[in-house]
């Protein structure tokens, strides 16, 4: 997953939904809902899981408040079933567009570049946050982070080109049960709405704009538990049936490049 680091995963949101799966701490409540959490209460409940935003700039902190501020009003609950199991989870959608042939290295040029070579193009991306809290005061129990593009996206890393990037997905249960995706298909499909969000601009946007925006979605998608001690043989399915999400979408227009830490 980390070959995905820049490609996929930072230009999402300012890299600030990253810092959910590399620093939540979460509880091991076992409830097959979200309770009587408010919109305001479950979001509270996700950011206490991103202790790392901090580190990845001093820009990025007000992204995320700005984000969560923009989202509270349109946060939905959606079902999903998990290994069979329904499961009723908050969730939101982010999609970030950037203007077309932008390439990786003019967003994050790096010395060691071929200069005037462009080796990977960013293509209109999606991430979908699902998450399951009990209280206000407590990381989540559960959580799903899926990164994907508009339309119909493979989670297959065995058909891994230079040319298909596969889409990626996470699942987190407990303090250290990790999950990752190993196949599975999610189609997307995102409108946006006449109504501003007011989000922040990340870093490495020069101008752009934020609208709420609805994200149409369905798939399934299976997961491998995640070891470092070789291939595992446990697996657990998601199923999204389709359903509508609202979120954000961040068109940018212009773009600057930035120094990665």
């Amino acid at each position: 997953m980390m070959a995905f680091g820049k490609v996929r995963l930072l230009p999402a949101v300012a890299a600030t939904y990253v810092a959910v799966l590399v620093s939540i701490t979460a509880c091991g409540g076992d409830s097959t809902g979200p309770g009587n959490l408010d919109s305001n209460a479950a979001l509270q409940s996700l950011k206490l899981g991103m202790g790392a935003v901090a580190d990845l700039g001093p820009t990025d902190g007000a992204t995320l408040n700005a984000s969560f501020d923009a989202i509270a009003p349109i946060l939905d609950q959606v079902n999903v079933t998990i290994d069979g199991k329904s499961q009723t989870m908050f969730a939101f959608g982010f999609r970030t567009s950037f203007p077309a042939g932008t390439c990786e290295e003019t967003v994050f040029p790096d010395p060691l570049d071929e200069a005037g070579v462009c080796t990977t193009a960013f293509e209109p991306e999606v991430v979908l946050i699902l998450w399951r809290s009990h209280s206000a005061s407590a990381p989540p129990d559960r959580l799903i982070f899926i990164t994907a593009n508009v339309g119909t996206s493979d989670f297959d890393f065995s058909n891994l080109t230079t040319d298909v990037i596969p889409a990626v997905a996470l699942y987190l249960e407990g303090e250290d049960n990790l999950w990752a995706s190993l196949s599975g298909t999610l189609t997307s499909e995102v409108a946006a709405t006449n109504q501003s969000c007011g989000l922040a601009l990340p870093p490495f946007a020069k101008a752009g704009s934020c609208s709420i925006a609805t994200f149409d979605e369905q798939g399934a998608i299976t997961f491998e538990s995640f070891s470092d001690t070789g291939p595992s043989t446990s697996h657990l399915n998601l199923t999204i049936p389709r359903q509508i999400i609202r979120g954000l979408w961040l068109t940018i227009t212009e773009v600057q490049p930035v120094t990665l830490p």
